[in-house]
């Protein structure tokens, strides 16, 4: 995520500061992005320092080998350096069945959806899904269970589990305690 001090003005990022940030988190040395990228070492320092421009294709090359596209490399995009708030509009209540409240949270400008879910005790999805994408799962209070293909997995506050999404799965509440979850699908459910 863009931090205030890698936006240049006019909300633009600012690729130095963002690319020695990511190297340096990381424990790398000029020496060895650059070498990896296919690049000059004193280039890649040039362009750290904000004292030369690099283009897309040099870009390309060193979002791959920090493992993100050109656009999450950004931060997705310079309209999202400011926080965009999720609208009624981009908020679906979907019925996954008695006693489970379910949100689905469009994200805007981002592949990204977000779910919020209170199951109450004893509840669970009525069906089970099937979509695109991977799902993160992260129980935020009490108990449930993950099944995914048939095989159930014990969660609780805390833990987080992710799964590619076209496996059939669901979850449930068995206890007698409310719980809580957050997930977030990395395509689209809907």
């Amino acid at each position: 995520m863009l931090e205030p001090q890698d936006l240049m003005p006019a909300g633009m990022p600012n690729v130095g500061a963002i690319l020695k940030r990511m190297r340096a988190q990381r424990g790398f040395t000029v020496r060895e992005v650059a070498e990896a990228s296919d690049l000059s070492p004193s280039f890649l320092s040039a362009v750290e320092r904000g004292a030369s421009d690099i283009s897309l294709g040099r870009l390309s090359r060193l979002a791959a080998f920090f493992e993100h596209d050109i656009g999450s490399l950004l931060g997705y995009s310079a309209r999202l350096g400011q926080p965009k708030f999720v609208d009624k509009m981009d908020r679906v209540r979907i019925d996954r069945g008695n006693g489970v409240m379910y949100e689905l949270l469009r994200l805007s400008g981002i592949t990204l959806e977000l779910q919020r879910m209170v199951f109450e005790p004893r509840s669970g999805f009525r069906d089970e899904l099937v979509h695109e994408g991977v799902d993160i799962v992260l129980v935020i209070d009490g108990t449930v269970t993950l099944t995914v293909d048939g095989i159930d997995y014990p969660m609780v506050a805390g833990d987080c589990a992710t799964h590619a999404a076209s496996f059939r799965h669901k979850i449930r509440n068995d206890t007698t305690r409310r719980a809580t979850v957050v997930a977030i699908t990395t395509g689209r459910m809907l």
